[in-house]
Protein backbone atom coordinates (compact mmCIF):
# COMPACT_ATOMS: atom_id res chain seq x y z
CA UNK A 1 0.00 0.00 0.00
CA UNK A 2 1.18 3.43 -1.35
CA UNK A 3 1.38 6.38 1.31
CA UNK A 4 -0.75 8.98 0.19
CA UNK A 5 0.34 12.68 0.68
CA UNK A 6 -2.01 15.14 0.62
CA UNK A 7 -1.48 18.56 -0.80
CA UNK A 8 -3.33 21.06 1.34
CA UNK A 9 -3.56 24.75 0.14
CA UNK A 10 -3.33 27.48 2.13
CA UNK A 11 -5.59 30.68 2.09
CA UNK A 12 -3.64 33.66 0.57
CA UNK A 13 -3.29 36.30 2.47
CA UNK A 14 -2.44 40.22 1.64
CA UNK A 15 -3.66 42.49 -0.85
CA UNK A 16 -2.65 42.63 -4.51
CA UNK A 17 -1.13 45.19 -6.30
CA UNK A 18 -3.68 45.97 -8.43
CA UNK A 19 -6.04 46.86 -5.38
CA UNK A 20 -2.62 48.78 -3.67
CA UNK A 21 -2.65 50.88 -6.59
CA UNK A 22 -6.02 51.77 -6.49
CA UNK A 23 -6.06 52.52 -3.42
CA UNK A 24 -3.31 55.08 -3.83
CA UNK A 25 -5.30 56.43 -6.70
CA UNK A 26 -8.03 57.23 -4.87
CA UNK A 27 -6.28 58.83 -1.82
CA UNK A 28 -4.36 61.02 -4.23
CA UNK A 29 -7.54 62.28 -6.00
CA UNK A 30 -9.11 63.09 -2.70
CA UNK A 31 -5.91 64.62 -2.02
CA UNK A 32 -5.99 66.63 -4.90
CA UNK A 33 -9.55 67.69 -4.30
CA UNK A 34 -9.76 68.61 -0.55
CA UNK A 35 -5.97 69.99 -0.11
CA UNK A 36 -6.85 73.63 -2.48
CA UNK A 37 -10.05 73.84 -0.51
CA UNK A 38 -8.46 73.18 2.53
CA UNK A 39 -6.07 76.24 1.80
CA UNK A 40 -9.14 78.82 0.57
CA UNK A 41 -10.63 77.63 4.34
CA UNK A 42 -7.91 78.61 6.27
CA UNK A 43 -7.41 81.99 3.67
CA UNK A 44 -10.49 82.89 4.52
CA UNK A 45 -10.26 82.58 7.98
CA UNK A 46 -7.32 84.73 8.19
CA UNK A 47 -8.65 87.35 5.00
CA UNK A 48 -11.14 87.72 8.31
CA UNK A 49 -8.78 89.63 10.19
CA UNK A 50 -8.93 92.41 7.40
CA UNK A 51 -12.31 92.49 7.76
CA UNK A 52 -12.76 93.19 10.98
CA UNK A 53 -9.41 95.72 10.80
CA UNK A 54 -11.82 97.93 8.23
CA UNK A 55 -14.61 97.53 10.36
CA UNK A 56 -12.34 99.39 13.27
CA UNK A 57 -11.34 102.09 10.76
CA UNK A 58 -14.27 102.75 9.34
CA UNK A 59 -16.03 103.22 13.45
CA UNK A 60 -12.61 105.48 13.87
CA UNK A 61 -12.66 107.40 10.48
CA UNK A 62 -16.64 108.48 10.81
CA UNK A 63 -16.02 109.52 14.49
CA UNK A 64 -12.67 111.48 12.95
CA UNK A 65 -14.96 113.15 10.63
CA UNK A 66 -17.76 114.17 12.98
CA UNK A 67 -15.30 115.96 14.59
CA UNK A 68 -13.19 117.91 11.55
CA UNK A 69 -14.98 117.65 9.02
CA UNK A 70 -12.79 115.24 6.83
CA UNK A 71 -11.13 112.30 7.15
CA UNK A 72 -8.13 111.36 8.43
CA UNK A 73 -4.67 110.85 6.29
CA UNK A 74 -2.96 108.74 8.82
CA UNK A 75 -4.12 105.90 11.22
CA UNK A 76 -2.30 108.00 14.51
CA UNK A 77 -4.88 110.63 14.18
CA UNK A 78 -7.53 107.95 15.00
CA UNK A 79 -8.83 107.09 18.60
CA UNK A 80 -8.46 103.63 17.76
CA UNK A 81 -6.64 101.67 15.03
CA UNK A 82 -6.10 97.79 13.67
CA UNK A 83 -2.07 97.47 14.04
CA UNK A 84 -0.04 94.91 12.37
CA UNK A 85 -1.67 91.35 12.65
CA UNK A 86 -0.58 87.65 12.26
CA UNK A 87 -1.79 87.93 8.70
CA UNK A 88 -1.66 91.57 7.54
CA UNK A 89 1.04 94.50 7.63
CA UNK A 90 -0.31 97.41 9.16
CA UNK A 91 -2.76 99.28 7.30
CA UNK A 92 -1.90 102.79 4.90
CA UNK A 93 -4.10 105.16 5.05
CA UNK A 94 -5.04 107.82 2.83
CA UNK A 95 -7.82 110.70 3.99
CA UNK A 96 -9.57 113.50 2.22
CA UNK A 97 -13.00 113.87 1.09
CA UNK A 98 -12.86 110.06 1.01
CA UNK A 99 -10.24 107.78 2.41
CA UNK A 100 -8.96 104.90 0.81
CA UNK A 101 -7.61 101.49 3.40
CA UNK A 102 -4.99 99.31 2.33
CA UNK A 103 -3.67 96.09 4.05
CA UNK A 104 -0.89 93.78 2.78
CA UNK A 105 -0.89 89.89 3.56
CA UNK A 106 2.13 88.90 5.01
CA UNK A 107 3.79 86.63 5.29
CA UNK A 108 3.04 85.66 1.80
CA UNK A 109 -0.02 83.10 1.80
CA UNK A 110 0.22 79.97 0.37
CA UNK A 111 -0.34 79.23 -3.51
CA UNK A 112 -2.71 80.42 -4.62
CA UNK A 113 -2.86 83.26 -2.47
CA UNK A 114 0.66 84.94 -2.40
CA UNK A 115 0.62 88.31 -1.47
CA UNK A 116 -2.35 90.24 -2.08
CA UNK A 117 -3.90 93.47 -1.43
CA UNK A 118 -6.87 94.52 0.36
CA UNK A 119 -8.44 97.98 -0.44
CA UNK A 120 -11.04 99.37 1.19
CA UNK A 121 -12.93 102.71 0.54
CA UNK A 122 -14.98 104.96 2.42
CA UNK A 123 -17.24 105.94 3.58
CA UNK A 124 -19.31 103.62 0.92
CA UNK A 125 -17.53 101.02 2.28
CA UNK A 126 -16.43 98.93 -0.90
CA UNK A 127 -13.68 96.34 -0.71
CA UNK A 128 -11.71 94.98 -3.78
CA UNK A 129 -8.55 93.21 -3.66
CA UNK A 130 -5.43 93.42 -6.03
CA UNK A 131 -5.74 89.44 -7.16
CA UNK A 132 -8.52 87.93 -9.41
CA UNK A 133 -8.69 84.57 -7.11
CA UNK A 134 -8.51 86.76 -3.97
CA UNK A 135 -11.88 88.51 -5.46
CA UNK A 136 -13.91 85.17 -6.25
CA UNK A 137 -12.77 83.40 -3.48
CA UNK A 138 -12.49 85.86 -0.38
CA UNK A 139 -14.42 88.67 -0.76
CA UNK A 140 -18.11 88.87 1.00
Amino acid sequence: MGIKTRLTKRPQAGFTLIELLVVVLIIGILAAIAVPQYFKVVEKGRFAEATTCFSTLKGAQERYFLKNNTYAGSTALLDTTCGAGKAFAAPGLVGGATWTGTLVRTPAAPSPYLGYTVTFVGPAGTMSCSQSNCTTDLLP
